[in-house]
């Protein structure tokens, strides 16, 4: 345990560190955590928190209505009574919020919750980072192990009295958070194993959903083996989007049935959304066309629900068949832009070669030569510059990383800092490259990256 002197003083330096970031200038004090950094990041720059607020907001809607997400809250209700009397003896109360970080319930200790009532800390208020800043429960949903925030790493000023612990329960096969069980204490320090303790609390709820998850599996191979003959390659897909079997022999040349829906977003997107609109109806079937990077062309998708127990459990989807209702790019992903996927053409040899930009990796210039590093190998590029490639990737997920450098921000795998601070990031595995990042762009790409994936 630290000493209250210890804590003391990271108390100050953190509070000094939020007070000069909150006006606009840059962290880069040690006593900051990269996890709290980056919350901070979120609440001053996207979500624009008033540091000053001293309650959570009302709830006003609630996350959508499942059994799955009924027993989910059921069973952590038994665990947060199981912890009530320890987390009592820290002062504290233990509270479960939806998947969206709104508390459906809270108990513990008297003085604690008088003190959260005063915050809004209690049921039917919202606890997102979107919402009320840094905290234990929003910002958990950001991290998959869970995270402790301490007094002074709290964004609005007026809940730094409290310490707060969060993990997340997520469903094992969508990644969607289900729940999020979270310990707070007021006035006083939370231990560090406080998190793991709370992990291990639902250990027992995520393993009965993985296992739900692999009975779902075997009961798509199963109705997949079943189904007639489609006009094509017929895939048994989770409600994630994921390819779990496949019709034997179908597979068309070139195309890796096992990571179809890996290697295309909106595939994934689409059968997602085909599936929350079978929940509805179970005799929807809609269809949209995709691009395939593995086939190089725009590919039409057909999913058909497959419901057990009057429940939907995933979908039988058809590469090239056309049935049902069609999504419009708009419906499919209102993030996706719209018209045909932009191509770039790239040498190799004496070949024009015709690239989507997901299968390019990353862009780097040598004078005025640009070498594409790609799922195809490393090829030229037609186009002379990176500025004008950077340009016309731009809004295809691409970040401009150095001058020399331009990253697709969907293939970085790890981000590292040097022994002065300085950043690089680590592309895709197979071609073991560290991309580095140039110091006046560092703070641009820390914001793009977080942008994009909020669990860095």
């Amino acid at each position: 345990m630290r000493s209250a002197s210890n804590w003391e003083a990271r108390d100050r330096a953190i509070a000094a560190a939020r007070e000069r970031f909150v006006t606009g200038s840059d962290c880069r004090e040690a006593a900051v955590r990269p996890e709290i950094l980056f919350s901070w990041l979120r609440c001053r720059d996207e979500y624009k928190i008033d540091p000053g607020r001293s309650r959570a907001p009302s709830a006003d809607d609630y996350c959508d209505h499942s059994l799955k997400n009924d027993w989910v809250m059921t069973e952590l209700g038994s665990v947060g009574r199981s912890l009530l009397e320890d987390v009592e003896a820290l002062g504290g109360l233990v509270a479960i919020t939806d998947g969206a970080a709104r508390i459906l319930t809270a108990w513990g200790d008297r003085q604690a919750l008088r003190h959260g009532e005063q915050s809004n800390l209690a049921p039917w208020f919202a606890w997102s980072e979107r919402a009320t800043g840094t905290n234990g429960m929003g910002t958990a949903l950001e991290y998959p192990e869970g995270i402790l925030v301490r007094r002074c790493e709290h964004w609005c000023e007026d809940l730094q009295d409290w310490s707060c612990a969060g993990t997340t329960v997520r469903d094992p096969v969508t990644g969607q958070a289900l729940a999020v069980l979270d310990v707070s204490s007021w006035g006083k320090p939370l231990p560090d194993t406080i998190l793991p303790w709370l992990r291990r609390a639902v250990e027992g709820v995520e393993a009965e959903l993985r296992e739900q998850a692999l009975r779902n599996v075997s009961d798509l191979a199963e109705a997949l083996r079943r189904s007639r003959h489609a006009p094509g390659p017929t895939f048994a897909l989770d409600a994630g989007g994921g390819v779990v079997a496949v019709y034997p022999g179908e597979a068309p040349d070139g195309v890796s049935c096992l990571t179809i829906t890996t290697d295309c977003p909106d595939l994934r997107e689409f059968v997602r959304k085909g599936i929350a609109r079978a929940r509805a109806d179970h005799s929807w079937i809609g269809y949209a066309e995709c691009f395939i990077p593995s086939i190089g062309d725009v590919v039409p998708f057909t999913i058909r629900p497959v419901v057990k127990n009057n429940r939907v459990i995933g979908a039988l989807g058809t590469l090239g068949e056309s049935a049902g209702e069609q999504l419009s790019p708009e419906a499919r992903s209102a993030e996706s832009p719209s018209g045909p996927p932009q191509r770039v053409v790239a040498f190799q040899g004496n070949r024009l070669i015709i690239l989507h930009p997901q299968q390019i990796i990353f862009a780097e210039a040598e004078r005025n030569t640009v070498w594409l590093t790609t799922d195809r190998g490393r090829i030229r590029a037609r186009e002379r510059g990176l500025e004008r490639l950077a340009g016309q990737l731009h809004d295809r997920g691409f970040i401009r990383v150095h001058r020399h450098f331009v990253v697709n921000a969907c293939r970085v795998r790890e981000i590292k800092h040097g022994f002065r601070g300085q950043l690089s990031l680590v592309m895709d595995p197979r071609f073991r490259r560290t991309i580095p990042v140039s110091r006046r762009r560092e703070a641009a790409v820390r914001r793009a990256l977080e942008l994009l994936f909020p669990a860095i």
